[in-house]
């Protein structure tokens, strides 16, 4: 059940993602979850501002790039910088960013990092969010600039058993690792399919932020998100063939990077999985785990 904030005293220090000032807040902040820390902050940004950052969102395609690891996603997902610097209505936005969640967000007058979803666009796996250095932020926010309806375009974390629907000026905000600074063990997440009859793109701003040792955390302009594996992307979306060959290859209890080579491929038997696993190390984007029979699922 969530759980309201009364007093920032309440947030756990080692959780980047709890709002650390709740007072002056037009909306309610929640607690959806513990293990990982998610929170909700309802109505950050006023309807104003919300469609004032809409209204300088690119629409000139060529200002649009494939999203960190999701080259093949282009034709559905993409992103880009919202340039801020100059902007009163966007300087006041990081700014008020800066102070509720305690943190330095000097580097976002540099641009807010936008990912475009269009209309059509198939869900997105389950991944945890990276940046295109590799590198895991601490906490991730997710200001929802668009509104959804139902289960359309939903910020899913399964393990943690919650499902956020997008609400435009509000921002969705949860740790990527652990106390230790490892991973979060359930902090994956995924997003839910945009309908091809969706009226508009489900567009939030992604700020990741990070914090190193003696210094204080500090947002920066980068998207993170999921790097695909060889393979993945077939399995998640590809075409008949490829994700039979996926289900066949795992009713066959191989690894997980054979499976997706064979997804990859489109075709499966047992016979070729010496050269599906030589293709799969290959490539050298597997990890040693990967390579575990019965680990495809």
């Amino acid at each position: 059940m969530a759980a309201i904030f009364a007093l920032a005293a309440s947030a756990n220090l080692a959780d980047l993602a709890a709002p650390r000032v709740t007072s002056g807040l037009k909306g309610l902040t929640e607690m959806l979850s513990q293990s990982p820390p998610i929170h909700i902050t309802h109505e950050f940004l006023s309807p104003k501002a919300a469609a004032h950052l809409l209204s300088k969102v690119p629409k000139d395609e060529s200002k649009y790039e494939p999203c960190v690891g999701q080259t093949d996603e282009f034709d559905w997902k993409r992103c880009t910088l919202l340039p801020t610097e100059g902007d009163e209505i966007a300087e006041a936005a990081i700014a008020k960013i800066g102070s509720v969640w305690d943190i330095d967000t000097s580097l976002l007058l540099k641009g807010l990092p936008i990912i475009r979803y269009l209309p059509g666009a198939p869900a997105v796996g389950k991944h945890g969010d990276e940046d295109r250095h590799g590198v895991v932020p601490n906490a991730t926010l997710v200001m929802y600039l668009t509104d959804s309806e139902g289960s359309t375009g939903q910020t899913i974390f399964e393990e943690a058993n919650v499902a956020v629907t997008p609400r435009q000026g509000s921002i969705l905000s949860f740790q990527n690792v652990d106390e230790h600074g490892a991973r979060h063990p359930h902090g994956k997440h995924s997003v839910s399919a945009v309908p091809k009859e969706a009226k508009q793109d489900r567009i939030v701003v992604q700020i990741p932020i990070t914090h190193k040792a003696g210094k204080r955390p500090y947002a920066y302009p980068e998207h993170v998100s999921g790097a695909k594996k060889p393979g993945q992307h077939e399995k998640l979306h590809g075409t008949a063939d490829q994700k039979a060959a996926f289900q066949a290859a795992v009713a066959a209890g191989v690894s997980l990077a054979v499976a997706y080579m064979a997804a990859k491929t489109g075709k499966f038997e047992e016979a070729d999985v010496p050269a599906l696993e030589k293709a799969a190390k290959d490539t050298g984007k597997f990890s040693e785990d990967d390579f575990a029979a019965g680990t495809a699922k």
